[in-house]
């Protein structure tokens, strides 16, 4: 029987999910060559015509037809006789697990049974494995009495565990290792624990991402099947008080139903639920206070230090509270994180990633826990769906209905949701669901978009959560081939197109221009309108907006006199000056945003004309009423537009005031250019970095 790799499974996924994706989009998607694209291709049509399907086409430039029912295909992959074959990727993964839940003594005979590869495969496998525990610290060893096993700190050994699980649910690929290594008695004992949380949960409402939920059962079924220092392994010195939390009583239920002692599981299984389901900020938990005061520093800090104005800020506390609570939980019983989006999102929000990098820093948490960065990259995506969301709704009664379908957080479903909004404007989109939820919704959409395949009688289209531009213009083509081609946006440029052409020749015909000009745009690019583009900082920071050795007799005469540059040159209005003046009033000392550096803002309607910032050293340092970072020595105005186009310039900004090399040149500059030079050079070192 011909059997698939996990390679050719993610072809075959992306060519069932996406109508018509041709030879470019999957060497796109997939970062493979042709050749390996081709390969995989001839296997899985082995596979196609092996269990009686049609065989997928090549058609040119119109891509790959696939002339199946996609649900038949996905039962015929989901039969028990239908055998993966792992990548060596996987298999270390699945080795390591393995050692991991097993309590008999462990030889190559299990590995080579169990992974149905040769004995040189394992082999060579185990080594690798052992030259990656060593940057754990851990040792992968054998002895006769105990066969292969890991040696090395329980805690970390758990950690890794826990780390490879997270990161195969994750990347969709739990399923078929995680049964392959539990047999039978693991897979009895996840059953019954998914069937027990599922029911504990509904009564306690108490909500998870599909995704998170898994992670849970796996994770408690891993760590039940180990069997040992559960218990001792939480961090004690947190001194949490776990009763009182909703979830230690449902941890409670749970253990009672399961039959296992409260004594040695409830700490564990409480600090699992606090760590992996939604935040609600409508139920009276005892931790609402603290993680609220947390959000709304943030939120604070994010207004006042940055100029990113957050206009509902009971929605933005809702739905930031649903991810930083277990994200919270997550870091201090230091549970693991793996955030498969985290590159994208670090390149597509750089800006205000780095901005809530800066903000999370300083956040004290307990025993100096740091946030890592797969924890502030969700935080990101949670802050981009609400900064500056202006969406028409649509009439849907009218208008073509689409689910979308995430089995991963509320953030990654948020920004989607977005995305999708902001590229089909003229579809009714309803709001995020888990796939537990689809059934529910077939009869009242007409398509589906989804980050994973699922099973539907509707059209249904695979998307990534975060598309570049080259995804978002193949999911614009092949939305309009397959749905039509009214409900795709037009392009943002093609009024002002029109325009142009409208000046300078006589057209007959403008509306059908205008249609063929739309169309021939949407077959080669789609370009984001919501974002644009977000100048450097040397394009908004002249040799006229900066002012050396500044006499200022307090704050109110420091900031006024930092904002005359902006003022003589029309950057802002006088009104702007008054109303940073009273801003820094209104909201005490955070627009001190480091040691002796102020940066001064208004709202855009306050009168910002053009976006710039105006940099001024004082002659002698002021107080602002800030006792962590008085005096300051230096002010930073900012005139922004909106929430978006000064983020970069700001990020670069944050970076520079953590060299003290910046500082030196800001207090030795005689001139401008000499500071203007430094931003410069800086930009040039970051660009090659």
């Amino acid at each position: 029987m011909l059997m698939l790799q996990q390679r050719s499974l993610n072809i075959l996924e992306l060519i069932m999910g996406n109508h018509n994706i041709t030879m470019k989009d999957l060497e796109v998607k997939t970062l493979l060559t042709r050749r390996q694209i081709n390969y995989d291709l001839t296997r899985i049509n082995g596979w196609l015509i092996q269990n009686k399907f049609k065989e997928i086409k090549k058609q040119g430039k119109e891509g790959f037809l696939f002339q199946n029912d996609t649900n038949e295909v996905l039962k015929a992959l989901f039969k028990e006789n239908v055998k993966y074959i792992l990548n060596e990727d996987e298999r270390l993964m699945a080795i390591y697990l393995y050692l991991y839940v097993s309590r008999e003594e462990i030889s190559l005979f299990h590995f080579t049974e169990t992974l149905d590869v040769s004995r040189g495969t394992i082999n060579d496998d185990l080594k690798k494995l052992a030259n990656q525990l060593e940057d754990y610290s851990l040792k992968l060893s054998y002895s006769r009495l105990r066969g292969y096993h890991i040696e090395g700190e329980e805690s970390t050994i758990k950690y890794v565990a826990l780390l490879l699980i997270t990161k195969l649910i994750d990347d969709n690929r739990s399923h078929y290792i995680f049964h392959l290594i539990m047999e039978e008695q693991g897979l009895s004992l996840f059953n019954k624990l998914t069937s027990v949380c599922k029911t504990c949960f509904y009564k306690a409402n108490i909500h998870f991402s599909d995704n998170d939920l898994l992670k849970v059962t796996y994770i408690a079924t891993f760590i039940l099947m180990r069997g040992r220092g559960i218990k001792e392994d939480l961090l004690q010195e947190n001194n949490f008080v776990f009763a009182g939390h909703n979830e230690y009583a449902v941890a409670g239920e749970i253990l009672d139903k399961l039959g296992l002692d409260h004594n040695e599981h409830i700490e564990f299984l409480t600090s699992l639920l606090l760590a992996f389901s939604i935040g609600d900020s409508y139920l009276n938990t005892p931790d609402y206070p603290m993680l609220k005061k947390i959000i709304e520093k943030i939120m604070l800090k994010l207004e006042v230090s940055y100029g990113i104005q957050l206009n509902s800020k009971e929605e933005v506390l809702e739905q930031v509270y649903a991810h930083f609570r277990p994200a919270y939980y997550r870091i201090i019983f230091q549970y693991p994180i793996v955030n498969p989006l985290k590159d994208k999102i670090k390149k597509q929000y750089n800006a205000l990633f780095k901005i809530l990098k800066d903000i999370l820093e300083p956040l004290n948490l307990p025993n100096n826990i740091t946030v890592s960065d797969d924890e502030i990259a969700y935080l990101t995506i949670h802050f981009a769906t609400l900064i500056d969301i202006n969406v028409t709704t649509v009439n849907s009664t009218k208008m073509v209905k689409a689910a979308i379908v995430c089995p991963n957080g509320t953030g990654i479903s948020l920004l989607l949701y977005k995305e999708l909004k902001n590229i089909f404007p003229k579809v009714y989109f309803l709001k995020p669901i888990p796939i537990s939820k689809l059934d529910s919704l077939r009869d009242d959409v007409d398509v589906i978009f989804s980050t994973k395949l699922v099973k539907a009688t509707q059209p249904i289209f695979v998307v990534s959560p975060i598309m570049n531009n080259l995804e978002k213009a193949n999911l614009i083509k092949n939305f309009y081939r397959k749905i039509g081609k009214t409900v795709v946006t037009e392009n943002y440029y093609v009024d002002d197109l029109l325009k142009v052409i409208i000046k300078h020749a006589v057209v007959k015909r403008p509306s059908e221009l205008k249609e063929e000009l739309n169309n021939l745009i949407l077959n080669y690019s789609y370009v984001d309108g919501i974002e644009g583009r977000q100048p450097m900082l040397s394009e908004i920071v002249t040799k006229e907006l900066i002012q050396l050795n500044v006499e200022a007799v307090d704050w109110k005469d420091a900031i006024k006199k930092s904002a005359t540059s902006l003022v003589n040159h029309h950057k802002i209005t006088e009104g702007y000056v008054k109303a940073m003046i009273d801003s820094a009033e209104e909201s005490g000392p955070y627009i001190v945003i480091t040691k002796h550096v102020a940066l001064p803002h208004a709202r855009p309607e306050d009168g910002a004309n053009e976006l710039a910032i105006s940099i001024t050293t004082l002659k002698r340092p002021v107080e602002f009423g800030n006792s962590e970072n008085d005096p300051v020595k230096y002010v930073f105005c900012l005139s922004a537009l909106d929430n978006i186009t000064h983020l970069n310039a700001l990020s670069e900004l944050v970076g520079l005031l953590g060299d003290h090399a910046f500082y030196k040149t800001l207090e030795e500059a005689k001139e401008p250019s000499e500071i203007i030079n430094f931003i410069e050079k800086y930009e040039e070192e970051m660009s090659l970095s």
